[in-house]
Formats: C-alpha cells, sequence, structure tokens
C-alpha cells in the first residue's frame, strides 16, 4: 500500500513533524529555566461553587486577606473547639454593686434557696437541747508542717498543710459522723459595731471566725461540699478586750501584713506555726446548731453551722490589722452577708 501519492505529501509530513518536535524542545527548555512560566494559575476559570482547596489553611495562607476572594472565604472550612467554660462573676460585699448580696442569686441561683445562712440566733426562740452527746475537737494542739495565709479579695483564709500530721476532728453534738478539718478564715467590718456574719440576740459583733470541716466519709473538701451532710462550720464570736487597746492577744494577726494586697499569700513555715488551740482555745461553750449554706456563692445548703454564745477576745489594734487588708475595689471591710430568712428552720441551742 503506497503512503504517500505524490512527493510533496512527504516533504509537508517532515515539515509538520519537525515544528512539533521544536516546540516540544521549547517548552521543555522553559520548563527547566522556569516551571511557574508553563504552569497556568488562572483560578477565574473554576468554578467556585464547587472549588474546594486541598489544603484551605495553606492556601489561604499565601495571601493576605485583602487578597483572598470572596468565594475563598465562603468555603474557607471553621474548625470545630470546645469552648472554654465562661469564668464565674466576683461576687461583692457592697449591696449597690451589681454582684453584691442582693444580686447572689443572679451568679448562682442557688443562693436564693430556702435554707441560706446567717441568720439572727436568738437564746429565747430556740430548742433547748438537753440530752446531747458531748462536742469533741480531737488533734487541736498538733503542729502542721506550714500554714499558707491567702488574701483572695474576699478574706484572710489559713489553710494548714499537714502532710504526715493527724488533722484535727469534729465529731459528736449535732454531727452524726466525723468531720476534717479543712481551713479558717475571717469576717470583720470597718468598726467595731459590725462585721459579724451572724448576729446574736440582736447584737453584731466586730468579727467572726468559720473554721470549716468536711465530712470524712468523703475524700476530699470539694466533693463533700455537693453532698447535704458534706460540710460543718464551726462560728465564733470575737468581742473587744477594754482593757487594752494596743495589746497582742492572738500573735497570729502578725502574718496579715504579709498579705496585704488581694490575691496574695504567704506560707508561714514551721517554726512559726500555731495549733489550733492557739486561736480557738477550748471549745467547752454554749452553742448554737441549724442546717444552713456556704455565706458565699455557691451559697450551697450543705452546711451543719455550730455557733458557739461565748466570744473570744481580740484588741482595736489586731481588728486595724484586718481593716489594712484590701480588696480589688479597696479597703476590705464589711465582708459579711447580710442575715436571710429563717424559713421555718429549727435552731438548737446546746
Amino acid at each position: 500500500m503506497q503512503l504517500f501519492k505524490w512527493p510533496g505529501q512527504l516533504v509537508l509530513f517532515n515539515f509538520l513533524m519537525f515544528m512539533s518536535w521544536r516546540s516540544c524542545r521549547e517548552y521543555s527548555s522553559r520548563f527547566q529555566r522556569d516551571p511557574q512560566s508553563v504552569i497556568s494559575t488562572n483560578d477565574d476559570r473554576r468554578n467556585p461553587d464547587f472549588y474546594f482547596p486541598a489544603d484551605p489553611e495553606a492556601d489561604l495562607a499565601e495571601s493576605s486577606p485583602e487578597e483572598i476572594p470572596l468565594q475563598r472565604q465562603k468555603y474557607r472550612p471553621v474548625i470545630a473547639t470546645t469552648p472554654r467554660p465562661a469564668a464565674a462573676p466576683a461576687f461583692s460585699y457592697n449591696p449597690k454593686d451589681k454582684n453584691g448580696p442582693p444580686n447572689w442569686n443572679r451568679i448562682d441561683a442557688r443562693c436564693g434557696g430556702r435554707y441560706q445562712s446567717p441568720i439572727l440566733l436568738n437564746t429565747s426562740s430556740a430548742l433547748v437541747v438537753n440530752r446531747k452527746r458531748p462536742l469533741r475537737l480531737t488533734g487541736i494542739t498538733n503542729l502542721p508542717e506550714s500554714i499558707r495565709l491567702q488574701n483572695d479579695g474576699h478574706s484572710a483564709k489559713f489553710t494548714y498543710n499537714w502532710r504526715n500530721v493527724e488533722r484535727p476532728v469534729l465529731s459528736g453534738g449535732p454531727l452524726k459522723t466525723k468531720y476534717i478539718f479543712e481551713q479558717f478564715h475571717f469576717h470583720w467590718g470597718s468598726n467595731s459595731s459590725v462585721g459579724s456574719e451572724h448576729v446574736l440576740d440582736q447584737q453584731r459583733y466586730p468579727l467572726e471566725i468559720h473554721l470549716v470541716f468536711y465530712n470524712g466519709l468523703y475524700g476530699s473538701f470539694q466533693e463533700a461540699s455537693g453532698q447535704v451532710d458534706g460540710i460543718a462550720v464551726v462560728g465564733l464570736f470575737y468581742e473587744i478586750y477594754k482593757h487594752s487597746v494596743n495589746e497582742q492577744l492572738n500573735t497570729w494577726t502578725f502574718f496579715l501584713y504579709n498579705v496585704i494586697q488581694p490575691n496574695s499569700e504567704y506560707t508561714i513555715s514551721f517554726v512559726d506555726t500555731f495549733p489550733l488551740y492557739e486561736v480557738i482555745g477550748d471549745i467547752e461553750w454554749p452553742y448554737f446548731s441549724y442546717e444552713g449554706s456556704l455565706t458565699t456563692p455557691p451559697c450551697l445548703e450543705t452546711v451543719t453551722w455550730i455557733v458557739a454564745t461565748k466570744p473570744l477576745l481580740v484588741t482595736e489594734k489586731e481588728m486595724n490589722q484586718f481593716r489594712r487588708l484590701r480588696s480589688a475595689t479597696g479597703p476590705m471591710v464589711d465582708n459579711y452577708r447580710p442575715l436571710q430568712k429563717l424559713n421555718h428552720r429549727r435552731v438548737f441551742l446546746y
């Protein structure tokens, strides 16, 4: 079979083959010199409704935000992340503040419960308990390894570090199990006519200490705080020692100057630690008991209150050491919650 019928066809075929070979050679040469010059990057020819970059983050990172086409922004993938929990609003003791005591139920709804603390304690209306088990506090003379003193912006808090030392344990009285000591803190006023959270027979004291214990049936204070029988708090009033203004009756108040600023803390080393006995002495006093709550948000109604009727002593000099402490909004004074309604609760006098 004859492929070319006339000689000109062979010449034309050779010419076309030569031109094709020449074009391929030039393309190859250009590619070796500059590969990007022979690669088309015209994204306008792509249908934006169906274009999804293989690596959107890398693709978009090559351009500034102003240069990114709207179509690219539209289809940029959204990376799912776990939202951070919102920080709990800080509470305030100022009744005019938006986070003051009248609005604590907005910070935590449990602050609007029916069994809140503190309350007015009346000797005349309390139910007297004649047959009672003695209230015991063991380990009260044990020395901790160290003590962490904190100004948390609302109070001065002392937390004992026990390590291998046995913690103080509260039992007896209205308590059905043993409660383990956690920490103590204070509430005080701008002057010596106010300060305590509970009011005894219409009298408010300048200072009140709260010793916090948790039920030993639970593993920690955090676990116990959510249980109906989780917490016991011993409250004691302080009255002004009138025989001397400058006498130092409570040597542990010396350490308060280390935490004047809010959110500051200080570690009391072993050589300077003091037992719980040095703070409250013996516990052989009459006391009230009732079921109530924590007196700060979240106001958990899991507290058995034990409030002594016999006050301890404090001097004006020591009270001024408390009043030097500062909160985020100014001097830390009047850090007590207003009285709460009794709501038909029974208050016992032991």
